[in-house]
C-alpha cells in the first residue's frame, strides 16, 4: 500500500515538471520572434532601405531644383525692386536738385514769375514748341516771355484758357528774330538770334561787326527791343565766334543758360516788360 502512494507521487511529480516546462517555453516563444523570424524581417528592412534611398535622393534632387527655382525668382524680383529703388532714387535727386534752383527766384523775382508746369512736348518737335498748363485764365498772353531760374526759355505762341503753347528759342520755325544784347567789359553790342545750330546744339547771331572782338564766356541777355520780351532776361554765354563765309561780318555762338532739351517746370514772366526797371535803375550790377 505505501508502494502504490510513493509511485503516484513520482508521476504526479513528474507530470507537473513536464506542464512547467511547457508553460515556461511557451511563455518564452511568445514574447520574443526566432531566428528565422528575425532573419526574415531584417532582410526584409534591408531591402526596403535599398529601394528607399534612392527615392529619397531623387526626391530630395527634385525638391532642390523647385526650391531654387522659387530662389531665382525671389533674387530677380529683388533685382528688380533694387532697379526701381535705384530709378527712383535718381529722379528725385533730379526733381529736387531742380526744385532748389527753382528756389532761387532773386534774379526773376522782378519779372512776376508764374510758375507753369510742362504737360505736353512732341518728339518730332522736340526743340520748337512745348505745352505747359496754364493759360488765359491765369492772365497769360502771346509773346509773354517764359524763363526758368537759369534764363530764357521761349515765349508764348499761342494762349488757350487752361494752357499754353510755348515756342522755345531753339525752335527751327521762329516767326521773328530774337533781338539781343552781348555785354563785353562796359558795352553792349547788338545782335539778333537767327537760328538754332542742331550739329553744334547751339544758338547763332550772325551779321556782327567786324569790329567788335568778342570774347568766349560773354553773357547774352534779352535787348527787349521789338520782340515784347523783358530787358535783360539771360539767354546764355559766347561759346565759339567765327567769321561769315564772306569775311564781312562775324558768327557768334551761344551755349543756352538752360537746358532747352529738359524742361519740366517754367515760369511765366507776368509783368510788363515796360515797367520792369533797368539794371541802372534798380541799381543791380
Amino acid at each position: 500500500m505505501s508502494n502504490f502512494f510513493k509511485n503516484n507521487k513520482l508521476v504526479f511529480f513528474l507530470i507537473s515538471m513536464v506542464l512547467l516546462i511547457v508553460i515556461v517555453g511557451y511563455s518564452v516563444r511568445a514574447q520574443s520572434a526566432s531566428l528565422s523570424e528575425q532573419y526574415a524581417s531584417d532582410t526584409s528592412s534591408f531591402g526596403g532601405r535599398i529601394v528607399s534611398y534612392p527615392v529619397n535622393v531623387v526626391s530630395s534632387f527634385f525638391s532642390g531644383v523647385f526650391t531654387s527655382d522659387d530662389d531665382v525668382n525671389k533674387l530677380k524680383e529683388e533685382v528688380k525692386s533694387t532697379d526701381q529703388i535705384k530709378a527712383d532714387k535718381s529722379r528725385l535727386e533730379k526733381e529736387n536738385k531742380a526744385l532748389k534752383k527753382e528756389l532761387d527766384m532773386k534774379d526773376i523775382s522782378q519779372f512776376n514769375p508764374i510758375s507753369a508746369t510742362v504737360i505736353g512736348r512732341s518728339p518730332d518737335q522736340w526743340m520748337n514748341t512745348i505745352i505747359i498748363d496754364k493759360g488765359k485764365k491765369s492772365g497769360f498772353k502771346e509773346n509773354m516771355a517764359v524763363i526758368t531760374s537759369e534764363g530764357l526759355v521761349g515765349r508764348i505762341k499761342k494762349a488757350n484758357q487752361f494752357s499754353s503753347q510755348v515756342e522755345l528759342i531753339s525752335t527751327s520755325v521762329k516767326t521773328s528774330k530774337l533781338s539781343v544784347d552781348i555785354q563785353q567789359d562796359s558795352e553792349n553790342i547788338f545782335g539778333m538770334i537767327d537760328r538754332y545750330d542742331e550739329d553744334k546744339d547751339l544758338l547763332v547771331i550772325s551779321d556782327i561787326d567786324n569790329k567788335y572782338n568778342i570774347q568766349k564766356g560773354s553773357k547774352v541777355v534779352t535787348n527787349g527791343l521789338g520782340d515784347q520780351l523783358p530787358k535783360g532776361i539771360l539767354v546764355g554765354k559766347v561759346e565759339k565766334v567765327e567769321n561769315d563765309e564772306y569775311g564781312l561780318s562775324k558768327v557768334a555762338y551761344i551755349k543756352t543758360s538752360t537746358n532747352i532739351k529738359d524742361l519740366n517746370h517754367v515760369y511765366v514772366a507776368k509783368r510788363d516788360p515796360q515797367t520792369i526797371p533797368s539794371s541802372d535803375e534798380s541799381g543791380e550790377e
